[in-house]
């Protein structure tokens, strides 16, 4: 099992590579990581902050048994932006006999992107580290991005991304999410930096070079992505063609809908033509607007230490009208489960489940994170000129990441002018298979 570390910051340098290498091969606690990042600050080393928190996200990769590589960004493109006529007029003198030739305005070199292609090919999981510039990622952690999207490189890679900011809030958040959102539509399964915060991977602070040395829970969310991104790597990558008996069941959480449940009807149908051609998925569709939900009540009741096996589990709603604990038994059983939602253009009619019910799963992500490594995305069926509900995946995202759980790219269903032109059946085949190929991984 390998993954590969890129780093996205332009201080990055080749000549750096043997000392960031030594850091991610720090032995023991974080604290002993900055000891020794301090130490090799102190010999003259101008590590930039990206790729100080490059070699945490090794670490945590290290300490999981698996293999570390590394790649610095910034070697792999030109500092100078040339303008698109000067690339033309090059282009044409090269091949003259074809003045309109491709003209890739990357400026990519080239000897650099055959060897970056090579690494991505044989790793199994990809991190991305990198500065923050205003709530982004930097130029060339962008242009890799690029670069991946064009190669269609990052299909069925487990990604994680940490990045440092001049400031706490500075961005990182922010950051970390777009490039999240951008690898799933590329086809990785995307994770955050797991318990105790599990959040949207490795978030620090840094303004001049090295200072990210003094930020220690910061290091610790980066170290924490590279052990989440080498544990379901190793999940993923161990049955990529799992056997004929390995059976999966899928639960559909329908959080919003219509009083006519016009989702839940066009779920019932697209799953039953799904389960045609997949006979080992059983699918269980949870109709939340026909189900009573308590909001939480927001008391100290739920959250259990981190740790503590002798506690169980606790939520002050005791109703039995209230369906969270039946669905939590059901989730807890499940093998992938889809966030299913509505962006219609009456948004009059929708009737909503989805923000009671992420509010109070509160209490199961509390209790040791039970949905830990469960495969999840996010499905909306949109009319098309709908805007009310259009952030409906990345809500899923952003919320449910925060259970430790691995994400799918969105499903994503589009109707024009009444006619459905993208059913999503082709991709919840490929969600059903990616989990398959989970359960088989876990299973092994």
């Amino acid at each position: 099992m390998r993954v590969l570390t890129l780093c996205g910051s332009i201080r990055a340098h080749t000549s750096q590579h043997d000392a960031v290498m030594e850091l991610a091969h720090t032995k023991g606690p974080v604290s002993e990581f900055i000891r020794k990042g301090k130490s090799l600050v102190r010999t003259g080393l101008t590590l930039s902050n990206s790729e100080i928190l490059a070699a945490a996200t090794m670490k945590g990769v290290y300490s999981k048994g698996a293999d570390i590589e590394y790649f610095p960004l910034v070697v792999l493109f030109h500092h100078k932006e040339s303008s698109v006529l000067d690339l033309r007029r090059r282009s044409s003198k090269e091949n003259a006999e074809d003045e309109l030739a491709y003209v890739d305005t990357l400026s990519i070199v080239e000897e650099k992107l055959e060897e970056l292609c090579a690494k991505i090919v044989e790793a199994d999981g990809v991190i991305l580290s990198t500065p923050v510039y205003f709530g982004d990622r930097s130029s060339v952690a962008n242009k890799f991005l690029q670069v991946t999207a064009r190669k269609n490189l990052l299909q069925n890679k487990i990604f994680g991304v940490a990045s440092v900011g001049a400031k706490r809030n500075g961005g990182q958040e922010t950051c970390n999410i777009y490039s999240m959102i951008e690898t799933l539509n590329q086809g990785a399964l995307v994770v955050g930096n797991g318990p105790p915060t599990s959040q949207y991977g490795g978030t620090a602070i840094g303004g001049n070079p090295g200072d990210v040395l003094g930020d220690e829970s910061g290091i610790d969310t980066a170290f924490g992505v590279g052990m989440k991104v080498a544990h379901v790597s190793e999940m993923y990558s161990k049955e990529k063609h799992p056997a004929s008996h390995v059976r999966i069941r899928v639960d559909i959480l329908v959080t919003m809908d219509t009083s006519e449940r016009f989702l839940a009807k066009y779920l019932k149908d697209l799953t039953i033509r799904t389960a045609k051609t997949t006979p080992w998925v059983e699918f269980v569709i949870h109709e939340l607007i026909d189900s009573t939900i308590y909001r939480c009540l927001g008391c100290t009741i739920c959250p259990v230490p981190p740790g503590d096996s002798e506690k169980t589990t606790k939520c002050t709603i005791k109703d039995p009208e209230d369906c969270l604990e039946k669905l939590r038994e059901s989730l807890r059983g499940s093998d992938c489960a889809v966030i299913a939602g509505l962006n219609i253009l009456d948004y009059e009619k929708i009737i909503f489940r989805y923000q009671v019910l992420t509010e109070r799963m509160r209490y199961i992500r509390r209790s040791n994170f039970e949905l830990t490594d469960l495969l999840i995305t996010g499905l909306c069926y949109n009319q098309f000129g709908a805007t009310a509900n259009s952030i409906h995946s990345i809500k899923t995202l952003t919320s449910y990441i925060r259970h430790n759980t691995t994400f799918y790219k969105p499903i994503d269903i589009f109707e024009y002018e009444g006619k459905v032109v993208n059913d999503g059946s082709d991709s919840l085949v490929e969600l059903c298979n990616a989990a398959r190929r989970m359960k088989a991984g876990k299973q092994e």
